[in-house]
């Protein structure tokens, strides 16, 4: 090729595969600046980049250099083996007593084998294009935990067995079709040569590059809505939540629970603040440990939780905070200036039929300040499935539309 000249469509297409391979390495490298522990990143760009130089070793094929064959195979198997070792430190999987190490190293005497003693360039490039596939296809198979996980993880399980196959049907053809004359990119058929490698790069390096950004944005989408000291979720987060209405059938109710600290700002005062944090800290793993899976747990402030049980009538709710306030009142905290226990004031409330959660807050609420004003320490709840106003039940003389355990 004349360096005078400018790059022909046909020359331009196949630079496309190692230059979007290499604009994926700079994307990891860019995320791992950022994210330093994240060290599966730096194998991931590795993997890319090396990927990337064995391809334009192919393209840019001396005829007077009988090593770049070679050369480039070694580089796209080193490059699977990269990835592997990136999909496996991404989900925390020991690597070292994989095969993927001793495959590696078999392919990699085929292809000498092939190359050096046989000289037969057909079974060189169809080993090469079989053995990665079945690198990627090994790695896949201890790869079950991504599809178990997020969206983009899901995508990144089922699109590596695509490559896979797409490595046992089509590298291995473009290979064995790759030119070996000076200055000649690629053959008449580019389109059919270079689409290929092109379209799989593009689906592993996309499907990689969603997860990785998965694993940035979830940890920040948990710290906007958890509340850092207890692990629970925060005010914003019940608050965006209020605004919609609990979508039920009339058969399965929602309960709201409210839970209030008795004489929280004495433990302040007595034990100091540090106090005061470790027994939030303490109530917001009592709560943990005491709902189901499927409920929701709030500290809306201070020293107020709500916890939201779907398809649970008020009757199951207060069985949840009875094993909350009995686990807390025999809890006892130690402190430099002494040990306490604390107990707990609750309110609960069953849904109505399309009711905001807004309007189930405050029926609920009204019942908590009715179990601080019975005495503290002692549970709260409407019962029944009538429409009783809440300040009516917490009024004297109606009592029977109350439960207080």
């Amino acid at each position: 090729m004349d360096p005078s000249l400018p790059l022909t469509a046909s020359q331009a297409l196949a630079l496309g595969n190692p230059a979007m391979c290499l604009l994926f390495a700079l994307g990891f490298a860019c995320i791992w600046a950022h994210e330093r522990p994240r060290t599966y990143l730096l194998l991931y760009a590795a993997a890319f980049a090396v990927y990337a130089a064995g391809t334009l070793l192919r393209i840019f094929d001396r005829p007077d250099a009988t090593g770049d064959d070679l050369a480039a195979a070694v580089l796209y198997v080193g490059s699977a083996l990269l990835l592997a070792r990136g999909l496996f430190a991404r989900c925390g999987i020991d690597a070292d007593g994989s095969p993927l190490g001793a495959l590696g190293i078999a392919l990699l005497v085929l292809l000498l084998h092939f190359h050096i003693m046989q000289n037969d360039v057909p079974a060189f490039a169809y080993t090469l294009g079989v053995g990665m596939g079945a690198l990627l296809l090994l790695a896949w198979m201890r790869l079950g935990k991504l599809r178990r996980g997020a969206a983009a993880d899901q995508v990144l399980y089922w699109v590596l067995p695509f490559v896979s196959a797409g490595l046992f049907l089509g590298i291995s053809w473009v290979a064995g079709s790759t030119p070996h004359s000076a200055g000649e990119f690629v053959q008449p058929d580019i389109w059919l040569q270079a689409l290929p490698p092109i379209g799989l790069a593009l689906a592993l390096g996309g499907s990689l590059f969603a997860s990785a950004l998965s694993d940035l944005i979830t940890p920040l989408k948990h710290e906007r809505v958890t509340d850092p000291l207890t692990q629970l979720k925060n005010r914003r987060n019940f608050e965006d939540l209020s605004h919609g209405r609990l979508q039920r059938h009339p058969a399965y109710p929602f309960s709201l629970i409210l839970l209030d600290l008795d004489t929280f700002k004495s433990i302040n005062d007595t034990y100091g603040h540090a106090a005061g944090d470790a027994t939030l800290a303490e109530t917001g793993r009592i709560i943990r440990d005491c709902i189901r899976a499927g409920d929701m747990a709030w500290r809306l402030g201070g020293d107020e939780f709500a916890i939201l049980m779907p398809g649970t009538p008020a009757a199951g709710a207060a069985q949840v905070a009875e094993r909350i306030r009995a686990q807390l009142a025999v809890t006892r905290l130690e402190m430099p200036l002494g040990d306490f226990a604390v107990t707990a004031s609750f309110g609960i409330a069953q849904s109505w039929v399309d009711e905001p959660l807004y309007e189930l807050f405050a029926r609920t609420d009204i019942l908590l300040y009715a179990a601080k004003r019975q005495g503290r320490d002692r549970i709260t709840c409407a019962s029944g499935q009538d429409r009783v106003d809440a300040r009516d039940a917490a009024a004297p003389g109606k009592g029977e539309e109350m439960l207080s355990l």
